[in-house]
């Protein structure tokens, strides 16, 4: 949908006095939510809807451009921007839907830029920056295990964690601190063995962190399925049938993929990023064969599961077994063996078959026909069980950390291993020092007066609308 400002025109910093509106709701949803927000929200809406709305908060049903509606109405500062706000909930299509939003542009509102109405939340002290982050976090969540890590952020989990870390070093910091000031009074000096072993303690508290966050970025960092095998091995119709499109050219022809191509894919509310490489072979015979053999292991290696095609129905396997030994020195975290082309042969010959298999590679095979579907739920239960082990790598505990709060805690973690370095040597007052730093690292992560460009690019990454 166009619509008649251009959004490039805000300014990064946001005009917190403005009232702003913005779609809310899919463009493909027939059910439109328009949000609008700031001081203005009422006096506007009255000028459009019958009857007029009160001042009190709760739900009005009325009518906006003579289509009937519901305004939900949240009154400062108890809504989620802590200005007044109101949502227009009506069906409408999309050329009635940029009707109206022209309309409240005239009345006096402007369009809200990405991540404004959440913006507007922590300018106005309703969530911290954490929790800000989070919202996206919980919008672009692609399995179970990050949307509920991007809740546990949301909760607040992760500033009180990282709040009760700072109070344990501003503890620490104060107890050197006051051997340090007061080293000439009669006051007991501080236990450098006790504080060594509490910094030892918080700094595994911090990794533990670490290690127990869920990866919840962009697009860019979605987990990466690659489909492998020899040439011939079914990979390229696979590949089609998993993104439900003509994505890779299929023919009988060896050596008919020659570049890595990729789709986008979402099983069972997981999303990945699912890729065929060229069929790996073990003698490469032209220059275009070994740059496809580089493309291929490349990509490999970027891979955090494996599928290995095996065609069920060729006489010999001499051929996949050199090629798996690609596939077990790639990066993977786990490997989904498949017989392919099990629509050309008979249940019997099915069982016979992959028992052959797993004698001679060692492992299961799941049979699976891309051209007649049959293993093909089994594949995507498969798929989706392996990206959540994957993603998540722990449990269900986990906190949605992005890039910015684990450089901060990476920071502060290398800052306390400085100051127990610095104690270790007798320098009581470098290790102060080093834990005055590691405190101010992970103060940056919730503090108000952060960088102005830091702040546009977090909000930056949201839809419009949220």
């Amino acid at each position: 949908m166009s619509f008649p400002r251009k959004l490039e025109s805000i300014l990064p910093m946001y005009n917190t006095n403005d009232t702003i509106v913005a779609v809310s709701s899919p463009s493909n949803d027939h059910r439109v939510i328009v949000r609008i927000s700031g001081s203005g929200s009422i006096d506007i809406l009255n000028q459009l809807i019958t009857p007029k709305i009160t001042c009190e908060p709760g739900i009005t049903s009325g009518k906006i451009l003579n289509l009937d509606c519901l305004v939900y109405l949240f009154r400062q500062p108890h809504s989620y921007t802590g200005d007044d706000l109101a949502e227009i909930h009506l069906w409408a299509n999309a050329a009635l839907t940029e009707h109206l939003f022209e309309k409240l542009l005239s009345l006096g509102a402007r369009p809200a830029a990405p991540g404004e109405f959440t913006a507007r939340a922590y300018f106005n002290n309703k969530i911290d920056l954490a929790q800000a982050e989070a919202v996206n976090e919980v919008i672009t969540a692609s399995n179970a295990f990050q949307l509920t890590a991007a809740e546990n952020l949301l909760a607040g989990r992760f500033g009180q964690t990282t709040g009760k870390i700072m109070s344990a070093i501003l503890d620490l910091l104060s107890r050197l601190e006051a051997d340090l000031d007061f080293s000439a009074e009669d006051i007991e000096p501080a236990n450098e063995a006790g504080i060594i072993s509490s910094l030892t303690e918080t700094t595994g508290r911090l990794r533990e962190l670490l290690a127990g966050s869920v990866r919840c970025e962009s697009t860019i960092d979605l987990p990466s399925v690659a489909i492998a095998g020899s040439t011939n091995a079914g990979k390229s119709t696979l590949l089609n049938k998993l993104l439900g499109r003509q994505r890779s050219i299929v023919s009988d022809k060896r050596k008919t993929t020659r570049d890595v191509l990729t789709g986008d894919l979402t099983i069972h509310n997981c999303r990945c990023v699912l890729f065929d490489c060229a069929g790996l072979i073990t003698h490469c015979e032209t220059i275009l064969d070994e740059l496809a053999q580089q493309a291929a292991i490349g990509a490999l290696k970027n891979a955090i599961v494996v599928i290995f095609c095996v065609d069920i129905a060729k006489p010999d396997w001499s051929e996949d077994l050199a090629v798996l030994s690609h596939c077990e020195r790639s990066e993977a975290i786990s490997l989904i063996p498949l017989a392919t082309k099990s629509d050309l042969l008979c249940e019997s010959e099915i069982a016979e078959r992959t028992s052959k298999l797993k004698s001679l590679f060692g492992c299961e095979f799941l049979p699976i026909s891309a051209h007649t579907s049959f293993g093909l739920e089994k594949l995507k239960s498969e798929i989706a069980d392996r990206l959540i082990t994957a993603t998540s790598g722990l449990n269900k505990e986990g906190i949605a950390l992005t890039s910015r709060h684990k450089q901060a805690i990476t920071a502060a973690i290398a800052d306390l291993e400085k100051a127990v370095d610095e104690l270790k040597a007798g320098s009581a007052e470098l290790a102060a020092m080093m834990l005055r730093t590691a405190h101010s690292q992970l103060s940056h992560i919730e503090q108000h007066n952060i960088d102005d460009e830091i702040l546009d690019r977090i909000f930056s990454r949201f839809c419009i609308g949220k």
